[in-house]
């Protein structure tokens, strides 16, 4: 029998070079060394070791300055607050390197595989947070056991000086990663007001929570002398029998007394009879701290007396005249701390506008009554005189002074260095006993 020795020959070439090929392709794949880089690089990630994801990356000495200045800000940027909300975020942070997708090739000197981190979808946990009234420590708390989302990405490598490293052009995939550094910039919470700086609540200027045909009715919060000290900022609701009829701006107010007022001052829609006064019923105030906590809750009632009598201690917006009385309740006058004279009362209130401060004063004749009751006043001002232009430059509520010759109100209106020429209206309203308290003071600045 005869052998095709060429045949056989060709075969044996055939199966040499396509062995020779296998050993090849082989040879430049390179998948374990590969995956090693990549869980070395993704776990260094998942960390924030900057220093070991530098030295895994081509060029990282080019980007460690600016990526730990990235993860870790001055002072300047950011606060305990800040650190303690990436300090959560970073805990929640991991990752799992897909070994099927790798491919690798040493001729070509490049390599790839995909990772995905997943990371704690602290967005979403913010959103529910303020929803819910939280502050930051209820959002720290709920970031640890928040919604996760995931980041896919793929790990690129360059195979240089016989060593595979990762290709991340400018860090792009890194900052990817780390958008929670800049994202938690913007994470804001609303001041928290601790019950414990609150010493008592009242409505001021009521008998035991009455009132008795009022213009305005105020709930005030008497804070601690540790709340005294701080800024209160807050907002409030007024209830009139069970209805909501006003929601207060944001509001700020410091001292001995926290005041919510409520009043067709304070709310053009609100419902008065005849004389101006709020209509009877029960009211309802609200006060809230800006982080939805309730500060105050509590209600009183105002009723109607068709006794009431109003009492114009200045008819007609006239000059105050001495002795003009409330209802031979105080007797009134103006009073001048002119530094050209020595202070004393005046019948007319003129002043300078060398001097500083107006003061119309009103002495209590009837101490029984009147020698401890609030009287809300306003103060407005019109540089020409016309009063439909002139507006509020300022409002408060007072107590009588208690000096060694009696009690005395003193509604003053201070501006430092100098009072500006003009015309000034002193309106001032309450009730006391059943009677109202009502009066207009008119004053002239040359």
């Amino acid at each position: 029998m005869k052998v095709n020795l060429k045949k056989m020959t060709a075969s044996a070439v055939c199966l040499a070079m396509t062995a020779s090929f296998a050993s090849c392709a082989m040879f430049d794949k390179d998948d374990d060394a590969v995956l090693e880089v990549a869980e070395d690089y993704a776990a260094a990630v998942a960390k924030i070791k900057v220093s070991d994801i530098c030295e895994l990356l081509v060029d990282g000495d080019d980007l460690e300055e600016d990526l730990t200045a990235y993860v870790d800000p001055s002072a300047d940027t950011s606060n305990e607050d800040y650190d303690a909300i990436c300090g959560a975020i970073e805990g929640t942070l991991s990752y799992e390197i897909d070994a099927d997708s790798v491919e690798s090739s040493k001729k070509d000197a490049k390599a790839s595989v995909n990772v995905v981190y997943t990371i704690v979808d602290y967005q979403a946990v913010y959103d529910d947070v303020i929803a819910d009234g939280g502050d930051l420590d209820a959002f720290v708390d709920a970031l640890g056991s928040g919604d996760t989302k995931e980041i896919e990405q793929t790990i690129n490598l360059v195979y240089e000086d016989n060593t595979w490293l990762v290709k991340d052009k400018n860090g792009k995939n890194l900052y990817d990663v780390y958008a929670f550094y800049d994202d938690a910039f913007d994470f804001e919470f609303a001041p928290s007001i601790s019950p414990d700086l609150i010493e008592e609540i009242v409505w001021w200027g009521s008998n035991d929570g009455v009132y008795t045909d009022p213009y305005t009715i105020e709930l005030d919060i008497i804070p601690t002398e540790e709340g005294q000290a701080i800024e209160w900022q807050f907002t409030y609701e007024y209830y009139l029998d069970g209805t909501l009829i006003f929601t207060s701006d944001e509001c700020s107010d410091q001292g001995y007394y926290i005041e919510s007022y409520y009043g067709e001052d304070y709310d053009s829609q609100a419902q008065v009879n005849d004389e101006g006064c709020l209509v009877a019923g029960q009211y309802r105030c609200v006060v809230y701290d800006l982080a939805g906590n309730v500060l105050a809750d509590d209600t009183c009632t105002v009723q109607e007396d068709s006794s009431v009598s109003v009492v114009d201690v200045v008819p007609d917006g006239s000059d105050v005249v001495d002795n003009d009385t409330w209802d031979e309740g105080v007797y009134t006058y103006w009073y001048t701390y002119s530094p050209s004279a020595s202070s004393a009362s005046m019948e007319t209130g003129e002043y300078g506008t060398d001097e500083d401060t107006i003061e119309f004063t009103c002495q209590v004749l009837d101490e029984d009554n009147l020698a401890n009751y609030p009287v809300y006043y306003e103060v407005y001002y019109s540089a020409d005189g016309d009063q439909y232009d002139a507006e509020m430059v300022h409002s408060g509520t007072i107590t009588p002074s208690e000096y060694t010759n009696g009690y005395f109100y003193e509604f003053q209106y201070v501006q430092n260095g100098g009072l500006d020429a003009g015309t000034y209206w002193l309106i001032g309203a309450s009730d006391s006993n059943g009677t109202v308290i009502y009066f207009t003071a008119e004053a002239t600045v040359s």
